[in-house]
């Protein structure tokens, strides 16, 4: 008998027939196998670490914790590949001052399932920055709750995706502003095609205390065929007052000035299509500041074309 797992959970219900509340996937947790812990600490001059997120056949799971000390910086690459199912929780520590950039590359093979948790706690002025990439390939599964505890604290987030061969992606962001003065800023944009189902939770909760505090989210999203699924859940909580939250969500097709465009320049719909598939995982990846690995994402983006970092 299949054994199954709920995950991915909205911190609020909404209607259960919207099939958006939470995320339900295969996992035996008796048949995994530990790949172990590893740990990271920042540097007074900051410091990048890089580490691969290997799934095997059949289950297997991996625990990482990140800390960024006072008044230091951390910069952690994880790159999901392989088969078979991973679990991997990443627990990132921001003391005060404390700069740290999460970059997450998930590129597992198809038919296989990468599942990443991180939590996160921010003090005083320290500053999260998540960077999420997904290449298309195996299904994909992001849980991410971080707390914005001290005065001044901040998150940045910023997810590329393309969706495609029928590959499911499920996402859940959850902020929590506890301090005075926070500030989140979530950004997603991607495409689906083939068949691709995807869904984005993204969270914002000013909870009590957190006056002054400020939140945005927003996501573009660019739909490629009548098979597709889309379902975006942008959600705004609040128990305090004198604080901004804004959301909003763009979700289209490539309309008929936009293939003008294209076709004007001598560039026909399907090849149209291709370059607007990739552009916004091409976009987030030039923001990682790590050649190496940028060039990584751009090789298997563009699957042996020619392309220009």
């Amino acid at each position: 008998m299949s054994k199954t797992i709920k995950i991915n959970e909205l911190p609020v219900r909404t209607w259960n027939f919207l099939g958006v509340n939470d995320a339900e996937i295969a996992w035996d947790a008796d048949k995994a196998v530990d790949l172990g812990t590893e740990e990271f600490a920042s540097a007074k001059d900051g410091v990048c670490h890089r580490m691969v997120m290997s799934g095997k056949e059949g289950f297997s799971r991996k625990d990482v914790h990140a800390v960024a000390h006072a008044g230091e910086a951390l910069t952690l690459i994880q790159w999901f590949e392989g088969e078979g199912h991973l679990a991997a929780e990443t627990h990132l520590t921001l003391e005060k001052d404390a700069t740290l950039r999460l970059v997450q590359v998930f590129s597992a093979n198809e038919g296989a399932l990468s599942r990443s948790k991180v939590t996160g706690t921010c003090d005083e002025n320290a500053r999260l920055e998540l960077i999420q990439v997904m290449l298309g390939k195996g299904d994909t599964y992001v849980d991410s709750h971080v707390d914005l505890n001290g005065k001044g604290a901040s998150i940045q987030t910023d997810i590329g995706y393309l969706a495609q061969h029928h590959q499911t992606l499920d996402m859940n962001l959850s902020v929590n502003h506890f301090g005075k003065k926070t500030e989140c800023s979530i950004n997603a944009a991607g495409a689906l095609k083939d068949g691709a189902v995807k869904i984005f939770r993204g969270t914002i909760d000013f909870k009590q205390g957190s006056s002054d505090s400020v939140g945005n989210e927003k996501e573009t999203v660019l739909m490629l065929g009548d098979d597709v699924v889309n379902k975006t859940v942008p959600l705004i909580l609040c128990a305090e007052e004198n604080v901004v939250g804004n959301h909003g969500a763009s979700i289209g097709e490539m309309d008929d000035a936009t293939l003008f465009y294209f076709e004007s320049r001598g560039i026909d719909r399907a090849t149209a299509e291709k370059i607007l598939a990739r552009a916004s995982v091409e976009r987030v990846a030039r923001t990682i500041g790590d050649v190496e690995t940028e060039q990584a994402i751009l090789n298997e983006l563009y699957e042996g074309e020619e392309h220009d970092l």
